[in-house]
This record gives structure tokens, sequence and C-alpha cells, in this order.
């Protein structure tokens, strides 16, 4: 063998060891549900930039293809629950926490309270939505915090709504709040903007056009965002997640991913 073939076979083999999804590997497919949001037209919306980098790290950390599939919260749960795949974006829950292993957390999210009219712009702690009205997704949760609050300091509804139709809800009055997540170095005023000057005026809706909404004085909760399996399934792909999370945290390789998220 010659010294180049030599060294060329080497470096081979170096990369071999050195990457869980390098040459002569392949990997792990799995299918990955995600909830299904609709735009105001019905349509699905697509992943957004950041959150496709968030599966494109794991899928080249953990030796995974993912199988994105676009399904309602519950009927997302239940695929999971009998073993067809993994969720990502699932926060922790008391009755979550007894059928699905979560992963380490992704992403630690503060979640803040949209509300409209003069009667809730002072909002700042989660005593101040004592018999508040709460619109959500269907499913959809924000913390064991958030669990342990509703129906007993705010009451929630349920529903399958576009943003668009919840904004509405709060000027008529039919809901006093929406909770929604922003990353953790977005500060109150930008969120105030955004919401303003950016999302109500994207919808291009006469009866909100004008509207300005109020954001609560603080974050109310703190949320943590993983993959979750069911406890039985996928333990193979769960362990793989979890070491790229442990290796992207230590070389911070995750948290300069997450910045922009």
């Amino acid at each position: 063998m010659s010294i180049l073939r030599f060294i060329r076979t080497c470096s081979l083999v170096l990369i071999a060891i050195a990457s869980p999804t390098s040459f002569g590997q392949t990997k792990h497919n799995v299918t990955l549900y995600y909830p299904e949001v609709l735009d105001a037209k019905g349509k699905i919306v697509p992943l957004s930039p950041q959150v496709s980098k968030v599966f494109q790290y794991f899928e080249r950390e953990a030796g995974l293809k993912f199988s994105i599939v676009y399904l309602p919260w519950k009927r997302a749960q239940l695929g999971v629950l009998k073993g067809d795949g993994i969720i990502y974006g699932f926060s922790k829950s008391i009755e979550r926490l007894e059928s699905f292993r979560f992963s380490s957390p992704v992403i630690h999210l503060p979640v803040w309270a949209i509300s409209y009219g003069p009667e809730n712009a002072q909002l700042a702690e989660l005593k101040d939505l004592k018999a508040k009205s709460v619109t959500a997704s269907v499913g959809i949760t924000h913390g064991i915090e958030y669990d342990r609050a509703r129906n007993t300091i705010f009451v929630v509804h349920e529903d399958l709504l576009s943003y668009q139709e919840r904004f509405r809800k709060l000027i008529s009055r039919r809901s006093d709040i929406i909770f929604v997540p922003f990353a953790n170095r977005v500060g109150r005023e930008e969120i105030v903007q955004a919401i303003n000057q950016k999302v109500v005026p994207s919808f291009n809706d006469p009866e909100l056009s004008g509207r300005t909404f109020n954001v609560s004085l603080n974050p109310i909760f703190l949320d943590t965002i993983h993959f979750a399996s069911a406890k039985t399934h996928q333990r193979y792909v769960m362990d793989k997640i979890d070491a790229a999370i442990e290796r992207g945290v230590k070389n911070g390789s995750l948290s300069k991913l997450l910045r922009d998220y």
C-alpha cells in the first residue's frame, strides 16, 4: 500500500470513529410528529427556518432521519403512545409524565399573557389572572405550573382556531388571555412591538386594524420544550437525542443554534 493510500484510509477511519452519522453508517428513520398550525385560510403553516435548523441539528448529531407528520396535538400524542414515533415541541404536564418519556430540555421559553383592554393592561404575575378566561389550542400546555393553575386560577377554553380568530375573541371579550411563548433574549418592549406592529397587521383583518393589545409586565410561566416518546417505545432514538443535547450544551453548539429560535 502506498503512503498516500494509507493516509487516506486512516483519514476515513478517523472520520467514521469521530462522527455518529459518518461514512459507512445509515441514519435511523423515525416518524416525528409536529403540531398542525393552520393559518386564516386553513392551510398548514410550514416549519420556520429556526425549527428546521433544530431538526437538522438532531438528524446530524443523533444519526437520525426524521419523517415529519403534521397533526393536531391530541392525534399526534395518540400516535406517539402507540409507539409510531416521537413528538417535538412538547411541554411537561402532570398527566403526560405518567405516559411519556421526555428528553432533556431543548429550549427554555418564557410565556407571556396577551390581552386586550384597560382592565387587563397591568397583568404582572399568575395571581393577576384569577378568574380570567384563557383560550388555547386543544391539547396544549405550557408546563407543570400552567397545568396546576388551569381551571383553578384561570379557566381554559380549548379550540382549533387560528391566532387571528383568537385575537378577535380578545376584542369581543369572549376571552381574556392568549398565552404566547417568546425566546429568552426577547424583552417585553420588543414583544409589544412585534404583536402590534407585525403579528396583528399581518392578518390584514379590518376587525383588528388599529387595535392595540397588551403584553403582561412579566412572563407568567417559564416553559421547557422537549422531544418525547411513549415510555415503552423509541428508547434508542431518545437515548441518541439526549446524548446530542448533552454534547451540544457542553460544546456550545446547541446554544449557538438556538440564539435565533
